[in-house]
């Protein structure tokens, strides 16, 4: 683990940035706010594109409620190693890379390495949050997964077709190339109007502008690879069984106005989860954390609600 400069809003927020190295010279860019050792302790997972400087709201949210919160960069995004000369693929061989890069930043520091946490996680970090709890059920209090990865949005194929032909696709040389249609950050991502994500236009401009001045945290459209990475996952926690072994309690969070991942499959695991919570924003785009003040204060009142049902 080493040292690493903090980034000026890094720093403003309290938060300490430090270098995970992993095996193949790829380096993860982790922050931690607080020492780790409170009463409570929050694991924030980013959705596919982000980075650490995108959530400083959410950071501050969960710091004055008083957690500690440990989160990074995940490989491939923001100031982790990028996997390809082309920086803005978004690209991984398989989600379990990234479940093993996380257990990694918990081990580089010391309040994390044990002990039960808060788990918050956004798209595919949600996801990801609910491989963690299947993976290391022992280390998870409770968790939050917001609008998670659980299916795409607007399949343009039946899931089932779209795998296989996605599989297909990764045994020629396409599957280190974007998407059919992708490209790299760009002009048709920082248009506010018809945007997907956010209804918000100050959080919508304000991100872009951190781009324009950091344009080495700028992500575009993923890779074959990582989305037979992402369908793979997906398939495994649809997967009959697999959901149900989750026991800890589980916030869902789900957007009325959803256009990036599928509301149905969301809606199928809160059925599944044993000890599933629910919650619909009906006026909410797919960045929940990042919508207008009175859905960010919806959501923040039902957060607070579940920490206090839950023991949190």
């Amino acid at each position: 683990m080493t040292a690493f400069p903090a980034s000026e809003a890094v720093a403003r927020a309290g938060g300490r940035i430090v270098l995970v190295e992993r095996p193949g010279g790829v380096r993860l860019r982790a922050a931690v706010f607080g020492s780790g050792v409170g009463e409570r302790r929050c694991l924030l997972l980013h959705g596919y594109t982000e980075y650490i400087e995108k959530h400083l709201e959410t950071i501050g949210e969960l710091t004055a409620r008083g957690f500690d919160v440990v989160t990074f960069d995940w490989r491939g995004q923001g100031q982790s190693t990028r996997l390809l000369a082309d920086r803005h693929r978004g690209h991984i061989d398989r989600m379990e890379t990234h479940l093993e890069d996380l257990a990694a930043v918990l081990e580089g520091f010391d309040g994390f390495r044990e002990g039960r946490m808060t788990v918050l996680g956004h798209s595919m970090g949600g996801h990801i949050a609910l491989r963690y709890c299947l993976a290391a059920p022992d280390r998870v209090a409770r968790a939050v997964v917001i609008a998670p990865m659980l299916g795409i949005g607007r399949p343009g194929l039946p899931a089932g077709l779209a795998r296989l032909l996605v599989e297909a696709l990764c045994l020629t040389p396409l599957l280190e190339r974007y998407i059919f249609g992708g490209a790299g950050y760009g002009p048709r991502r920082q248009r506010f109007e018809g945007n997907f994500l956010t209804d918000d236009r100050e959080r919508f401009e304000a991100s872009h502008r951190l781009l324009a001045e950091r344009p080495e945290l700028a992500v575009g459209d993923p890779t074959f690879a990582w989305v037979r990475a992402a369908l793979r996952s997906i398939a495994l926690l649809a997967a009959p069984g697999t959901l149900e072994r989750i026991r800890m309690p589980v916030l869902l969070a789900l957007a009325g106005r959803e256009a990036v991942v599928s509301n149905a499959a969301i809606e199928a695991a809160a059925r599944r989860l044993p000890g599933a919570q629910l919650v619909r924003f009906a006026d909410a785009k797919h960045e929940i954390l990042r919508e207008r003040e009175p859905i960010r204060q919806e959501f923040w009142d039902a957060f607070d609600a579940f920490l206090g049902e839950t023991g949190g």
